[in-house]
């Protein structure tokens, strides 16, 4: 096996790992969210720099080098955590709608049998302040994990 064939294995454990640790990071700040304890840009900070610390940290025990592929990665990664973090908001959407209907004679009338599907659930949710907050966290994410993979896989002089 080649060097380069080597090389790139260990990238795509660093993108495999990656995606997990962005799915988990999604699940808290989703959980976070949903418990109403989200500070505005302090939350999406956290999950960035959190992933950008982990990003740099499995790039050093597989010793993934390429600072510019690794910075890339880690924008594509952000993204993954943005999402779902989303996912799981929607998942939460789709419990609470459940249980509401099924607690209740009430809602269960005027409620359809099925909840909104994702489309229709944020097409309903995407006010201009709450797309502008979205817009806000995956920016702060996204900005943060880079920056720490940015200054992590600094070269020493």
């Amino acid at each position: 096996m080649s060097t380069r064939d080597r090389w790139q294995g260990r990238m795509w454990q660093w993108y495999a790992g990656g995606v997990v640790v962005a799915v988990v990071l999604g699940w808290i700040a989703a959980a976070f969210h949903a418990a109403g304890r989200a500070p505005i840009g302090i939350l999406p900070l956290g999950v960035g720099l959190a992933l950008g610390a982990i990003l740099s940290g499995i790039a050093a025990i597989l010793r993934v080098a390429g600072r510019s592929r690794l910075i890339a990665g880690a924008a594509i990664l952000a993204l993954v955590a943005v999402l779902a973090e989303h996912a799981w908001l929607y998942q939460d959407f789709h419990r609470q709608w459940q249980e509401a209907r099924a607690s209740s004679a009430e809602v269960a009338m005027f409620r359809p049998e099925a909840p909104w599907s994702l489309a229709e659930y944020f097409s309903r949710e995407a006010s201009p302040a709450r797309t502008a907050l979205w817009a806000l966290d995956a920016t702060l994410i996204t900005a943060a994990a880079v920056a720490t993979v940015a200054i992590l896989q600094r070269q020493p002089n």
